[in-house]
């Protein structure tokens, strides 16, 4: 992708101005969630609506009106229809991100304990906020692996989360939706999509480390993992990035989950566990250029599933 494309100066110059960002506000407000596109407004609707909006007073002047919402439809953020003007779909993510706090709004909490304990030792866990990560950590030990001083001590997992994530919620409701959160953005990176922005996907790294000890404990001091498979993946477009285990992938494949329900093993009432610490199943490199893994999953009932984790993150049950 061309650099340049990702730095649109064009759009950042044209919200640049008040008058167009509450234009874009007012036409936004006209969409009902019954509807799949705003209702046109009328100019001189629109005129009244940003006058009523607009803190300071606003110059109704017409060629002045007129020049701002050209700039709104030049950059494609609305567009000119019978009966007035629309919000275009673009127009439309960027209130969402005003009112959702996206860019201004930075709220936050005292780190707060939970009541299940560190999947590593049995110690205190803990919730924390930073910079719109909300990371779980161990007050007891290391964590999942080895920490660096951007990350609190004894992380065992972070989440993404945006300040409409923890507006109006208490710090564990905000911690469980961060978790369900959590298990859309492994999902959605396995199939190949970025749960950002829908673009596609290239996985960096799929490797297990020929150092670890299996039957050591704390974190391996080759890898600076508890785990020694890894995986890290990013979008095309946006580069936002997941790094993870593959275990967890599989662990969270509907496919796998309905075949280890059918073979007696029922892992439905998934926990932030199953994001911050792998399931401990035996693994093995089939292939490493392109990486091939291969988990057997033991099960009550039958023949234990072998299934198979390729460089694209796709899930294959060996013998479903």
């Amino acid at each position: 992708m061309d650099p340049a494309s990702s730095f649109p100066d064009d759009a950042f110059r044209v919200l640049s101005h008040d008058v167009r960002l509450i234009a874009l506000v007012a036409l936004e407000d006209a969409q009902t969630a019954d509807s799949f596109a705003a209702d046109p407004v009328s100019y001189s609707e629109l005129a009244d609506r940003v006058d009523d909006y607009h803190a300071e007073a606003f110059d109704r002047d017409a060629g002045n009106f007129d020049y701002h919402l050209r700039k709104l439809r030049e950059a494609g953020f609305i567009s000119r229809v019978d009966g007035g003007y629309r919000i275009r779909q673009a127009g439309v993510q960027v209130v969402r991100a005003i009112r959702a706090g996206d860019i201004t709004d930075r709220g936050g909490f005292e780190t707060v304990t939970i009541d299940e304990p560190c999947p590593y030792c049995g110690g205190t866990s803990a919730i924390t906020l930073e910079d719109d990560w909300l990371f779980i950590h161990c007050l007891d030990c290391v964590g999942a692996f080895a920490q660096d001083e951007s990350l609190p001590a004894g992380t065992l997992a972070g989440f993404e989360v945006s300040p409409t994530g923890i507006r109006n919620r208490e710090p564990l409701e905000a911690f469980r939706t961060a978790f369900r959160m959590g298990m859309q953005v492994h999902r959605l990176f396995a199939a190949g999509i970025c749960p950002e922005c829908s673009g596609t996907t290239t996985t960096h790294t799929l490797e297990t480390c020929p150092a670890h000890d299996p039957g050591g404990s704390g974190v391996c001091p080759e890898c600076g993992r508890t785990t020694e498979e890894f995986f890290a993946i990013s979008c095309d477009v946006c580069q936002r990035s997941l790094m993870s285990f593959p275990a967890i992938v599989v662990a969270t494949d509907p496919h796998v989950i309905a075949v280890m329900y059918e073979r007696g093993r029922d892992v439905t009432d998934q926990t932030w566990i199953a994001l911050s610490k792998p399931p401990d199943w035996p693994c093995r490199s089939v292939e490493t250029d392109p990486a091939v893994l291969e988990y057997t999953i033991p099960v009550p009932d039958g023949e234990a599933i072998r299934v198979r984790l390729d460089d694209s993150l796709t899930v294959t049950i060996c013998n479903p």
